[in-house]
């Protein structure tokens, strides 16, 4: 079973809005010299929303689809309450962009082995580069970081379902008898 950390979604709330406006009614800090999107903090559920000035909003940090959905439902009624002119709320127009699951194989993996148990054409492991290896999964889209640790981390999906479907995939992989030493 895998554990979701991260949830990416995006939606349009609105054809435009002016985030300097939305900042100073707000009291959230906004610069768009740094950065064009305003930071919107969220509290319950702990959600972190990018409102960009063309009326897209890009949620981080959710847990779950419910999480996502009630975070852009908190910024809709708090613009709207500001007179801000928002576009109906539309749960069914967000749109899973990435989630990001870990994954415990449960015991230690022995990298240098896994190379050549693993398909050759859809794996890396360079651990003068990097510690884990790169194992890419085509359906659903998908790449999974392995750690000798047995700690694994799956990104890209875009559904829950999907992400399930990808772990059960590598662990498939994992689970193949090691090469004779």
């Amino acid at each position: 079973m895998s554990n979701v950390v991260n949830m990416v979604a995006s939606t349009q709330l609105t054809e435009s809005i002016d985030l300097y406006d939305v900042s100073n009614k707000l009291g959230i800090n906004y610069e768009a010299e740094q950065f064009p999107g305003m930071v919107y903090r969220v509290a319950t559920p702990k959600v972190c929303i990018l409102l960009f000035r063309s009326g897209k909003a890009v949620v981080t940090g959710a847990k779950s689809e419910e999480d996502v959905t009630a975070g852009l439902q908190v910024l809709h009624d708090d613009l709207t309450d500001n007179g801000y002119e928002m576009w109906p709320y539309q749960p069914e127009d967000i749109s899973i962009e990435n989630i990001v699951v870990t994954y415990e194989y449960g015991s230690d993996l022995d990298l240098s082995h896994l190379i050549f148990t693993m398909p050759f054409d859809k794996t890396e492991y360079e651990p003068e580069v990097f510690p884990g290896l790169i194992y890419r999964i085509d359906e659903p889209k998908s790449v999974c970081l392995v750690f000798s640790s047995g700690k694994c981390v799956i990104t890209g999906c875009k559904s829950e379902d999907e992400a399930e479907l990808a772990t059960e995939q590598l662990v498939e992989q994992l689970d193949v008898e090691p090469l004779p030493e």
